[in-house]
């Protein structure tokens, strides 16, 4: 399976809650291939994500807010779909803000997790989008925030299986890219600009190294996002 579009052609998602939303990536494509939904409402704990998603959909029918995963400011089995993608590993108390995402989701309702994995086989195209995400991981922790490297594909599995939920699908998904090369145009501008900020920040020296590896890479390799994992189920209706 090479994308999910044919999985969301297939949700109606109601009331809708993208968790950890940062820019709103998941919520465009929500929003273009949900078979239908209600409305979409999108948190993030970050003042700056939330005012750029608030820009980026102005619709009626999606909402941003600020908002802490592990408390949740809504009621009790409110949405219909709950959602978060690749944030898993930005989560420091990842168990909490999940059960958090569960508490607010109806009986029956459906969860929808996706995030790449770095193990498995990946191109080398692939294996330079790990690198990188793991190489931002390595300064983001530099700089005391809370941004672990991505889970291998099995720990992402086991960790499904501990939901509880009904109805669990596991599958991968990937982008196909024509061009890796031209692909990565965005990651090389993030890397340049990481550099930069780099050369003022002490103990970065190694860092800075592997940066400037990662930059030889782009222009050789290219890029193209790695495997994901797709995980959708059921929470248990009450008895």
């Amino acid at each position: 399976m090479n994308d999910i579009s044919k999985l969301l052609s297939q949700i109606d998602g109601g009331i809708v809650l993208d968790a950890a939303t940062g820019k709103g990536e998941f919520i465009s494509v929500l929003k273009t291939h949900l078979k239908s939904y209600i409305q979409i409402i999108g948190v993030d704990n970050a003042e700056r994500n939330v005012d750029y998603a608030q820009k980026v959909f102005p619709e009626n029918d999606i909402e941003i807010y600020k908002m802490n995963l592990e408390d949740l400011q809504f009621e009790v089995e409110y949405f219909d779909l709950v959602c978060i993608s690749n944030s898993l590993h930005h989560l420091e108390k990842r168990d909490n803000a999940v059960l958090e995402m569960l508490r607010v989701l109806k009986p029956g309702g459906t969860i929808l997790i996706t995030e790449m994995y770095c193990d498995g086989i990946q191109t080398p195209a692939q294996q330079t989008h790990i690198k990188m995400h793991h190489w931002l991981s390595g300064v983001d922790r530099l700089l005391g925030v809370y941004h672990q490297e991505t889970y291998k594909k099995e720990e992402l599995v086991s960790f499904a299986k501990t939901l509880g939920l009904k109805e669990t699908n596991i599958v991968d998904f990937y982008t196909p890219v024509d061009n890796p090369i031209k692909n990565c145009e965005s990651l090389v501008r993030n890397c340049k600009d990481t550099l930069k900020k780099l050369e003022s920040i002490a103990n970065s020296e190694d860092l800075i190294k592997e940066g400037k590896e990662m930059l030889v890479r782009l222009s050789e390799i290219g890029c193209a996002s790695a495997s994901r994992v797709l995980i959708t189920g059921h929470k248990p209706k009450n008895k």
